[in-house]
C-alpha cells in the first residue's frame, strides 16, 4: 500500500519539516502597540511540509486599550516531549469575550509567547489603557520604569547632544581649513608663474 521508500523518506525529512515550520511560524508573526490598542499580525506563511497548496493566509488582530479587561503573564514551566524545557513566557490579553468556553477550554484574546522583554511590554499595556492611548510619547514611556531610569535616560540625552554638537564643531573646522587650502591653491595657480 505505502511503499518503504516513501516512509523512510518521511521519517528523515521530519526534523527538517519540523525546523522550518517553526521558522515560518516565527517570522511570520508582528506586534505593535499603537495609539489605538494592541495589534498583532501574522502574514502569509508556508505550513505543513512547504508547499504552496499549504499556504496559510495573513490574519491580524486589533485589540483597542478600553476593551482589555486583563493582561497576564505566564511563566515558563515543564517540558515539551519530555527532554525539552520550556523557556518562552506567554503574555495572555483579555477582553470582555475571554473566559471558558463550553468545552471548558479557557480563551484568551490574544496570546504572545516569546516576548524579550514581558514586564515592560504588561507596563505599557497597563499604562496605555489607564490613559486611553493619548499619552503615546517616548517621555511617558521611559517615566513608566521609575524616576531613577528617567533621570538616567535626561543625562544620556544630554551626554550625547553634547557630544554631537563638539563633533559638529569639529567638522566644521576642518571644513573651513579645507576651504582655504583649496583657495589658496586656486589662487597660487592663477596668479603662478
Amino acid at each position: 500500500l505505502i511503499p518503504p521508500v516513501f516512509l523512510t523518506s518521511l521519517v528523515c525529512c521530519l526534523p527538517w519539516c519540523l525546523r522550518k515550520r517553526v521558522q515560518w511560524s516565527v517570522y511570520s508573526q508582528h506586534l505593535a502597540v499603537t495609539r489605538d490598542g494592541i495589534r498583532f499580525v501574522k502574514d502569509k506563511r508556508k505550513t505543513l511540509c512547504g508547499c504552496a497548496c499549504t499556504d496559510a493566509g495573513k490574519s491580524s488582530k486589533t485589540i483597542p486599550f478600553d476593551k482589555i479587561t486583563d493582561c497576564d503573564i505566564e511563566e515558563p514551566g515543564g517540558n515539551t516531549c519530555i527532554c525539552v524545557p520550556n523557556v518562552l513566557t506567554k503574555v495572555l490579553v483579555d477582553t470582555a469575550s475571554s473566559g471558558t468556553s463550553q468545552d471548558g477550554v479557557v480563551r484568551h484574546e490574544l496570546c504572545i509567547e516569546g516576548l524579550k522583554d514581558p514586564y515592560k511590554f504588561k507596563k505599557l499595556v497597563w499604562a496605555l489603557k489607564r490613559s486611553n492611548g493619548s499619552t503615546f510619547s517616548a517621555r511617558h514611556v521611559v517615566s513608566m520604569e521609575g524616576p531613577q531610569h528617567e533621570l538616567m535616560a535626561r543625562d544620556d540625552v544630554t551626554s550625547l547632544l553634547v557630544d554631537i554638537r563638539d563633533e559638529l564643531r569639529h567638522l566644521n573646522q576642518n571644513l573651513r581649513t579645507s576651504q582655504t587650502a583649496v583657495a589658496t591653491v586656486s589662487t597660487t595657480r592663477t596668479h603662478g608663474p
